[in-house]
């Protein structure tokens, strides 16, 4: 996942538009799309600006994966699929448990960078 790509997932986790963004950073929202989609190179400086925005640092947005974040989304495609419960009602149940394991996992790294960053 390119940097363009995890700023624009992070900013959807957030509901912020791009034109939000692209106000809080003072740019046109073309110009801010252009990030999004790899058009341009970013400073340091822009993508710190970026992180605030987020709330979040530049870690955080470096070592982002979208596939660590739970959707109830992604629940209801799953389920959706599914026309009875059986067998696989169960194997379902395992898979929510698992995506929320993974997810908790990927927090947790984030918060332990985050606790040794402030030390």
């Amino acid at each position: 996942m390119s940097l363009g790509e995890k700023i624009k997932k992070l900013r959807e986790l957030k509901n912020y538009t791009q034109q939000y963004m692209a106000n809080q950073l003072d740019i046109s929202q073309s110009g801010y799309g252009k990030i999004e989609r790899n058009e341009t190179d970013i400073s340091i400086t822009k993508l710190e600006k970026i992180a605030g925005i987020l709330q979040t640092d530049i870690v955080s947005i470096l070592i982002f994966e979208d596939k660590h974040i739970f959707s109830a989304t992604s629940v209801q495609k799953i389920v959706s699929k599914e026309s009875s419960c059986n067998e696989s009602c169960s194997e379902l149940v395992d898979k929510v448990i698992q995506q929320y394991i993974t997810e908790i996992t990927y927090l947790k790294s984030i918060i332990d960078t985050l606790i040794k960053k402030d030390k």
